[in-house]
């Protein structure tokens, strides 16, 4: 019996985490230049909300809890990696921070100063109407690889042999 209950609790654990690398994107772990750019990019002060779509392993989120006198929002779907990104952000002793386990396309994003995601093309365009809708003028939305093809590219920063980070600023 309880053979198949934790059978039956590992193949939901794997199923919501299969679902939300569809509807997000699957596992990346970013290293530490690339969470310099980021932080670079976002150029985050004080009092300001930084959120992250998707977490994974909560690399970014944290980063961005230990930059500044912040708010750090991240939202992940994935129960296994809201576990890790919870772990992280308690091992580095990060303050500041809410994580929320919860569709990031449910969530309500108007106090976002930045908003960063690593998330697929795809994501992406659907994200549209809700960042019209939702951030408010001057929000700035870091995206990683892929571009957002509805807003103008503030700036971009490639390393060589690496993939292109991209800011915008919402008008």
């Amino acid at each position: 019996m309880l053979t198949a209950v934790l059978i039956l609790i590992l193949a939901a654990v794997f199923i919501i985490t299969a679902y939300a690398a569809i509807i997000g994107a699957p596992l990346a772990v970013t290293n530490k230049k690339q969470l310099t750019a980021i932080m670079d990019l976002a150029g985050l002060k004080d009092g300001e909300v930084f959120c992250e779509l998707g977490c994974g392993t909560g690399r970014v989120l944290a980063a961005a809890a230990r930059e500044a006198k912040i708010k750090a929002v991240g939202f992940e779907l994935s129960p296994l990696f809201y576990c890790l990104t919870w772990l992280n952000l308690k091992i580095n002793n990060c303050r500041g921070w809410q994580l929320r386990w919860q569709n990031f396309f449910k969530a309500d994003l108007a106090e976002a100063d930045v908003v960063f995601c690593y998330l697929m093309p795809k994501t992406l365009k659907n994200l549209k109407d809700k960042f019209e809708k939702e951030l408010k003028p001057g929000a700035r939305v870091i995206t990683y690889a892929f571009r957002l093809h509805y807003w103008p590219i503030a700036k971009t920063v490639k390393k060589a042999g690496e993939l292109p980070f991209y800011l915008y600023v919402k008008s």
